[in-house]
């Protein structure tokens, strides 16, 4: 998915009072839906997929009470307890929302006073059409709070200062171990307040469960993997095809746990919405095809266009215009990696190799391992979801059409050979 500026805005407050500016870009956007755009001599037609924000802009894109209210949920109409903090407590026969339901109005202590949503104009569903964000709400909410509640929380379930020191050990062992289309290499949980979203996405998929096993506790670790697998099968177009009712099945063991281990106030917006993020991932086809992360990507490269606060529109757009002009070859095509540690590859369900060279033929030298075991069995048999443990290996000659899909291999510090499959949107 490509990323491209259609508007750009400068506003001096921290969040917008007025709607105005949504308004005329809900009014142009609905003219564009209905008749399409020229190009080049031809009419082109424009579909919405979703649109995708956070929690608390999403509430003021729909004029909808905040997150933090009694009714904040955008997904269902379960009415929030207060534990310290809102919080939702029930987790089945949940009333879901719809288009027609929030249009009229059905539940008006949700929708803000006096106020619609200049996106009701557009023919769109207002629930669906607005996903959950999991970059916002998994990594930088869930994630997030599980590993401040290992690290500094109640004695019930924080670990101690030698099991703190050995995950982070751990997870500084595998430094060299992590892929370069990786942003970030990991960083101790002392660092865990300045973590970034990709760094808890990280964890979240792949090194968390190869740091935490033997150390975290088995029912802290067991309710981590049932969040951790089923992020894995919500993140994979494959695997949301084939076991998203799993995935739903541990994301409701994972709340309904989460309150018995953690207490009420666990069950804060963030873990509630996980018992809707299975729809998202359903009608999307993966979470990844309606998160934030290639927006927070784009947006990253356009702050760093921006070199004062004088002007900041016209630097924005001078530098757009300048790459607009500057032909950029690309290709869907990645390289094959021969270095360690970008060289691991899937070759089959059972098999995964390291490339090592390139031969005078253009095939592939592999070093390649056929007897993959599972690394774990709870709540699943792990090859489903791609962590394998390596066992003997041999030196084979493959073509690049052998090469499924990227992996990395790591050591999880009892000498064995871990290898994860990326699961996520590399792009």
């Amino acid at each position: 998915m490509q990323s491209m500026v259609t508007r750009c805005y400068n506003i001096t407050e921290a969040k917008p009072k007025s709607l105005d500016f949504i308004k005329v870009i809900a009014d142009e956007l609905n003219m564009i839906l209905m008749n399409g755009f020229s190009w080049e001599e031809t009419t082109v037609s424009v579909r919405l997929r979703c649109i995708t924000c956070d929690a608390p802009a999403k509430a003021m894109l729909k004029c909808i009470k905040q997150f933090s209210g009694y009714y904040g949920c955008d997904k269902c109409t379960q009415k929030g307890n207060w534990e310290g903090r809102m919080t939702y407590q029930q987790v089945h026969d949940l009333i879901l929302r719809d288009d027609v339901s929030f249009r009229e109005q059905h539940q008006p202590e949700h929708h803000q006073e006096n106020t619609v949503s200049p996106f009701s104009d557009l023919q769109i569903d207002m629930v669906k059409s607005f996903p959950a964000d999991y970059m916002h709400q998994c990594c930088l909410g869930v994630m997030r709070k599980m590993l401040l509640l290992w690290s500094r929380g109640k004695s019930g379930y924080r670990i101690s200062p030698a099991q703190l020191r050995e995950v982070n050990q751990r997870l500084r062992n595998l430094r060299c171990d992590i892929p370069h289309i990786f942003a970030r290499k990991p960083r101790s949980l002392d660092e865990v307040e300045r973590w970034k979203a990709t760094e808890f996405r990280q964890f979240m998929l792949y090194t968390g469960k190869v740091v935490l096993r033997g150390v975290l506790p088995e029912t802290l670790y067991s309710h981590f993997m049932a969040f951790s697998v089923a992020m894995c099968i919500l993140v994979s177009p494959h695997l949301t095809q084939t076991y998203n009712m799993y995935a739903h099945e541990l994301l409701t063991y994972f709340v309904e746990q989460g309150r018995h281990i953690y207490g009420k106030e666990f069950l804060v917006y963030n873990v509630h919405s996980l018992l809707h993020l299975t729809a998202d991932a359903t009608t999307y086809g993966s979470l990844d095809r309606c998160s934030a992360f290639a927006f927070e990507s784009y947006l990253h490269q356009l702050k760093k266009m921006v070199r004062s606060g004088n002007h900041v529109l016209i630097q924005a757009a001078k530098r757009l215009q300048e790459r607009s002009q500057i032909p950029i070859e690309t290709s869907e095509e990645r390289p094959i990696q021969m270095k360690h540690p970008n060289n691991v590859y899937i070759v089959s369900p059972t098999s995964c190799c390291e490339v090592l060279e390139r031969t005078n033929s253009g095939k592939l030298l592999c070093r390649v391992f056929s007897h993959l075991a599972s690394y774990l069995c709870e709540p699943c048999d792990s090859r489903i979801y791609g962590a394998f443990v390596c066992g003997a290996s041999k030196i084979e000659i493959l073509d690049k059409t052998n090469l499924q899909g990227r992996a990395m291999m790591l050591e999880d510090g009892h000498g064995r050979q871990v290898v994860l499959s990326l699961l996520h949107d590399l792009d």
